[in-house]
């Protein structure tokens, strides 16, 4: 399923509601839904405040595939990217007060699988319904 919204943070609850019912229909647990929920959620807020600037009249789009062995949900802004590789750990004490990168960190965190494209403003995540043994990604 395809999403197109605009950079309006109001628009959040409802696509994630949506790729939610899609994941329902594959029963999954409850944790697994919560983390794909964080994870999309989390990647439309940096879309849309960090890619977009929040100017309405560009548009955030969101893509949610299912796989026999996960879900694959991408969103890409309009905005310039980021250099997604140099950002700071927010756990280490001298980052805890500092604002950014605690969505990007729960997303790692939460997700099997997260890449982004080469100019930092489409990132790609992954959750496997079942953990994928070593050397098998």
């Amino acid at each position: 399923m395809k999403f197109n919204i605009p950079s309006d943070l109001k628009k959040i609850k409802e696509v994630s509601q949506q790729v939610l019912q899609c994941l329902n229909k594959g029963q999954v647990g409850e944790s697994f839904l919560f983390d794909v929920k964080l994870a999309c959620e989390e990647a439309m807020i940096n879309a849309i405040k960090y890619g977009n600037k929040s100017k309405l009249e560009k548009t955030v789009n969101i893509e949610c595939d299912l796989t026999k062995g996960a879900v694959i949900i991408t969103v890409e802004d309009e905005g310039y990217g980021f250099d997604y590789r140099n950002l700071p750990n927010p756990t280490q004490e001298e980052n805890i007060l500092k604002g950014g990168g605690r969505g990007l960190f729960l997303i790692r965190e939460k997700m099997d699988k997260v890449e982004f494209n080469k100019k930092g403003n489409k990132i790609t995540m992954t959750k496997f319904f079942s953990k994928p043994k070593e050397g098998d990604q």
